[in-house]
């Protein structure tokens, strides 16, 4: 009995400490739970106070000066005037020579030598090449002893002839034969002088067409001669730009091979429109002065093709677009010594590459936004000097 109870008082204080135990848990559980609670309402109290400090600055600032400074946007602005727009457009051209001859044989012969060579500079009338006269020469030869003894039959004659003896035939014949030969002589003359090929003109050997040793006949070139001093650019337009193209025009030629960039007139416009492409030719003047420029050199032409005068122009990056699609753009406002954006709807015209014409919305001596204009909304107050 006295173990039994013993037993069942050892059981009890077992459940008494238990039990005191998990009590003093649950109040350590409790009490952070409770600590994390005020801590998310003592931040959310900081973050309504700071929201009522600024609301409070803001209304003081304003109440002061009129208008709050959250609500300034920073802008840079400029003043409109009006000026031309030019409209470009690029085309392929190519450079080439007015002045490309070709040095021909006049008659047959073989070249004997060659006076010249690819890329040698020569001058009008140079000799270029020599043609074997062999054939000439025994000609010429023949002709020469004959006319030795015709002259010295017609010397006879006409002794004859002056003391009234002989027949005037016979006198007549004589002197006939002496003529011919003659003629004939300075025929023969004529053609050895023409065995040599001389440059037709100044210029630059671009090529050699034959070679010492070949045959050549009457219209057969030998070599090709430029004249790299008189070059021209040639390109093709298409014909629908034919309205826009006068002769005396500016237009620009960019040389991309040898980095260079220059402006000429049209001189010369095209009479016919080509029947495949639809395009007409157009031809202007290079300068001379410019390193390395040679026939068949690529190049681009810009041409003028449209020109809006006396018109305002702005930056394209400044026109902005509606829902509707409608152009618009910001301005500068004064009010009571204050600036304030306005909302221009505009209608825009010609443009061309970064500017833009526009035809309706703006005027001369307007203050454009140029800078923060995508930050700044219409009737907002804007300042140039930041705070």
């Amino acid at each position: 009995m006295i173990k039994k109870n013993y037993i069942l008082l050892l059981s009890f204080s077992w459940i008494f400490l238990f039990a005191a135990c998990n009590g003093n848990g649950e109040d350590v559980i409790m009490d952070l739970e409770t600590k994390k609670d005020k801590l998310r309402e003592k931040k959310q109290q900081l973050r309504n106070l700071q929201t009522e400090i600024e609301s409070l600055e803001s209304a003081i600032e304003q109440a002061e000066n009129g208008y709050s400074r959250r609500d300034v946007s920073l802008v840079g602005f400029d003043t409109l005037q009006k000026r031309d727009l030019r409209h470009f457009t690029n085309f392929q051209g190519n450079i080439e020579t007015r002045n490309q001859v070709m040095a021909t044989a006049e008659l047959s012969g073989r070249i004997v030598s060659l006076n010249v060579s690819e890329g040698q500079s020569v001058q009008r009338g140079q000799l270029i090449a020599t043609l074997d006269t062999e054939v000439i020469d025994r000609q010429m030869a023949e002709v020469e002893t004959t006319l030795d003894l015709a002259r010295d039959v017609y010397a006879r004659q006409k002794r004859l002839w002056d003391q009234n003896i002989g027949s005037e035939i016979q006198y007549l014949e004589a002197k006939n034969s002496v003529d011919r030969l003659e003629r004939s002589l300075e025929v023969l003359e004529t053609q050895k002088s023409r065995a040599t090929i001389n440059a037709p003109q100044s210029g630059i050997v671009e090529q050699l067409v034959m070679r010492q040793g070949e045959i050549v006949s009457p219209g057969m070139p030998v070599a090709i001669i430029v004249d790299n001093r008189n070059l021209k650019l040639v390109s093709n337009i298409p014909e629908n730009f034919l309205a826009f193209v006068q002769v005396g025009d500016e237009i620009g030629v960019e040389l991309p091979s040898l980095r260079e960039s220059v402006k000429t007139r049209i001189s010369r416009i095209g009479s016919t429109i080509d029947q495949e492409n639809r395009t007409f030719v157009i031809e202007a003047n290079m300068p001379a002065n410019i390193d390395k420029l040679k026939p068949n050199l690529m190049a681009r032409v810009s041409l003028n093709d449209r020109t809006v005068e006396n018109t305002i122009v702005i930056p394209l990056r400044l026109v902005q677009y509606d829902i509707g699609g409608q152009a618009f753009v910001y301005v500068a406002k004064k009010e009571n010594d204050n600036l304030f954006a306005e909302k221009r709807m505009v209608k825009t015209g010609l443009n061309y590459r970064n500017d833009i014409e526009i035809k309706e919305g703006l005027e001369e001596g307007d203050l454009l936004i140029i800078e923060g204009q995508m930050d700044v909304a219409n009737g907002q107050m804007i300042t140039t000097t930041p705070n």
